[in-house]
């Protein structure tokens, strides 16, 4: 495998970020702290101290306790943020990669490629040179804009990835809970290939313990069939070292039970391999998908079915303590040939879709896989679950689907999908990851009547900690909306819950409300201040309905996640927002299109939303004041995340109304916006710097950190300067 095998889309020229006088410096801005400055020296082809002098000069100080975090937890960071930077082969350079590893990356740690934009810029090769006089005069004054900063904010509280060394500290207390499924995802793991040796240990006990004082009895990670066992073929490159995977994961597995914790695996399969990789069953290839250019396995071509249950079989009978699985069959990865639209055979011929799924449909094919994969688990014995997840089943075709499968498979639901929202006049329904919007939604429950009347056991997927409305939040301040969700769904009788997608895994926060009240919990924490405490949470709440998310539109791709850290655009950049843990650019048009709300809407939603949560804050800066020692723990966690939310909120507006009066024509009326933004990066920095868990989050590292909102404040500063 060579660069040119890597996803480029149509490699558009990179973006100038012209607040850096030369481009090597916006290289090394954005890796200090985080690349040795030796290996970016070797990028950029110079030597370490040259590297070190053009970081001070810029302001930057050095520390280097974080590179191991950021090479091993931190590595998606480091890509974003250089993605606009540096080409295939300095990137590769910067990580010390191989191709390969950098395609799993981006093709199957989660979708990272999809979420870049599914293009990789043109950047050009970025070479050291020695700064002209008038160069190294604008690196000067960046560096007195840092000192400035830097006189502005107390001691720094905590490092990047310091929360790590926090756990297994939670106390279970006094609660009530049934036995119903509570399975979440590692606030901390890798998403991508976690179980190879070298990296970081998804579930450290001291997490599962904490996840056991919460009452969670159930953790998850996304895993691949082949890398596990190769049952496509002993000698495919794409298997290579699955003994040690299988290794951990069946120590993995142990350590959890210790815990009364089931490992409960995510699959998509048959999982669909790169069109260019050679199989040994060739003929169980089904139709290439053209946008991903992987090839389908075809469920009903001789032996596949079986081969696939077999290979579950073996899994489960190598890992004895497993808990189970979940899994995902139409849409997300692709699996079987009608697990999304295909547009091209392997032969090259175009077709709409494979002969022989059409002729059997898709009830059919998620049937066949689904009892495939419970058949190996069946031979293999044990108590393990199975659970399949209905993202993007149709009302055309569930009902057989759930007729056709066993009654010990359990049907899980994502709660709010399907629940109608009105936004000023703009109707639409929620998909997933809402808070703001509490569910459950009517597709959801008519989706739970109908796997109760086919005699299953059914599940609620939801957000309880955060969502993509805010996912560099450990937990969204809002614990009366998500008790009201909770307490919604015990009225329609599902005991079941997926407690998180890869967001939302925290020890803490809102978790609490499995096991106690809002009531309870503002007692406990703040005694007499409780009242208070309560009557904040609930404007926090009716601040964040206000949320104009009715798709996923806003939460895929504004800057609600990134905040300030997204870079002002002056000029159209022609870039289409990357997803989630991208870079949303300016492209308001996709970021407003849940309901095609219109700019102004939008803007005056989010400036009604942070003004009223920012009133909200205040009223709890003034309880911060009163409380005694006992409660200051406490208080900082919940300060911490709402000011940092607050700080998102409101940089949302200011980028919605700054790219509104710029395509007005009315920059020159923008200094009050870039002042505030200015503010907020502070703001963010000062919790960043208290609090490591800010801006984190596990399938995409950290969304900001103290790099990107420092290079806010320095572009805004240069903005007002190009205002006169």
């Amino acid at each position: 495998m060579t660069i040119d095998d890597l996803p480029k889309g149509n490699s558009p020229k990179a973006i100038d970020y012209d607040y850096f006088p030369a481009k090597f410096l916006a290289v090394i801005w954005r890796n200090w702290n985080r690349v040795h400055p030796a290996r970016v020296a070797e990028v950029i082809g110079t030597i370490e101290e040259k590297v070190v002098e053009m970081g001070e000069l810029m302001g930057l100080h050095r520390d280097d306790s974080s590179l191991d975090d950021f090479r091993n937890r931190g590595y998606l960071t480091i890509i974003r943020y250089n993605w606009q930077l540096l080409d295939y082969d300095q990137l590769l350079q910067l990580l010390g990669w191989t191709v390969e590893r950098l395609e799993f990356t981006l093709v199957d740690d989660d979708f990272m490629f999809v979420k870049l934009g599914n293009v990789k810029p043109a950047c050009g090769h970025v070479e050291y040179r020695e700064l002209t006089a008038d160069e190294r005069e604008q690196a000067r004054r960046i560096g007195e804009i840092m000192k400035e900063v830097d006189d502005s904010l107390p001691e720094r509280g905590d490092k990047p990835f310091a929360f790590l060394d926090r756990f297994g500290h939670a106390v279970r207390t006094a609660g009530t809970a049934d036995d119903g499924l509570r399975m979440i995802f590692s606030y901390s793991a890798v998403y991508g290939d976690a179980l190879l040796p070298e990296m970081a240990d998804p579930y450290p006990e001291a997490l599962l313990a904490d996840y056991a004082a919460m009452g969670v009895n159930a953790v998850w990670m996304p895993v691949i069939l082949h890398q596990l066992v190769p049952w496509l073929g002993e000698n495919m490159p794409l298997s290579a070292r699955w003994n040690e995977r299988l290794a951990r994961l069946r120590e993995l597995a142990k350590r959890t039970r210790k815990y009364g914790i089931r490992l409960i695996l995510y699959i998509n399969e048959p999982r669909a391999i790169p069109a260019r990789i050679p199989i040994e069953y060739e003929e169980w290839r089904g139709v290439r998908h053209k946008a991903t250019q992987v090839l389908s396995f075809c469920p009903w071509k001789d032996g596949m079915l079986d081969a696939l249950s077999g290979a579950i079989e073996r899994l489960c009978r190598e890992v004895p303590d497993l808990g189970g699985f979940f899994t995902i069959t139409m849409s997300e990865n692709v699996t079987h040939c009608l697990a999304r639209d295909c547009e091209q055979s392997m032969e090259g011929e175009m077709e709409s879709h494979c002969p022989a799924c059409v002729e059997h449909g898709h009830a059919a094919n998620v049937v066949a896989v689904m009892k495939a994969i419970r058949s190996g688990m069946k031979r293999a014995g044990g108590d393990m679950k199975l659970l399949a997840y209905t993202w993007a089943w149709t009302d055309d075709y569930d009902l057989d689907i759930l007729k056709g499968l066993p009654e010990d498979i359990v049907i899980m639901s994502v709660s709010e999908s399907g629940m109608e929202t009105d936004i000023e006049g703009y109707k639409s329904k929620t998909c997933d990851y809402s808070i703001s919007k509490v569910g459950p939604g009517e597709q959801a429950k008519r989706m739970w009547r109908k796997a109760t009347a086919t005699g299953h056991r059914t599940a609620a997927k939801v957000q309880v900690n955060t969502s993509w409305e805010m996912g560099g939040v450990p937990a969204i301040p809002v614990p009366t909306l998500v008790e009201e969700h909770l307490t919604k769904l015990k009225a329609e009788g599902v005991k079941d819950f997926m407690l998180s997608w890869t967001l939302g895994g925290y020890p803490g926060g809102n978790l609490e409300l499995l096991t106690h009240t809002c009531e309870e919990l503002a007692e406990r924490d703040y005694g007499k201040f409780a009242p208070r405490v309560l009557d904040v949470w609930k404007r926090f709440g009716e601040a964040f309905r206000k949320l104009p998310f009715n798709f996923y539109y806003t939460l895929y791709y504004s800057p609600i996640n990134i905040g300030p850290a997204n870079p002002l655009c002056p000029v159209k950049t022609g870039y289409e927002s990357g997803m989630v843990c991208g870079i949303p650019y300016a492209d308001i048009d996709l970021w407003c299109k849940d309901a095609d709300y219109p700019h102004d809407i939008y803007e005056r939603r989010f400036e009604e939303l942070s003004r009223e949560w920012g009133e909200a804050l205040e009223s709890l800066r003034a309880i911060g004041r009163e409380l005694s020692e006992s409660s200051r723990a406490a208080f900082t966690d919940l300060w911490n995340r709402a000011e940092a939310t607050y700080c998102c909120l409101r940089s949302t507006w200011c980028q919605i109304a700054y790219i509104n009066l710029r395509d007005a024509g009315r920059l020159k009326d923008t200094k009050a916006l870039l002042d505030e933004e200015m503010s907020l990066a502070r703001r963010l920095l000062e919790v960043v710097r208290a609090d490591s868990r800010i801006g984190f989050e596990a399938a995409n590292n950290y969304f900001y950190g103290e790099n990107e909102l420092r290079e806010k404040i320095v572009q805004a500063k240069y903005l007002m300067s190009k205002l006169g």
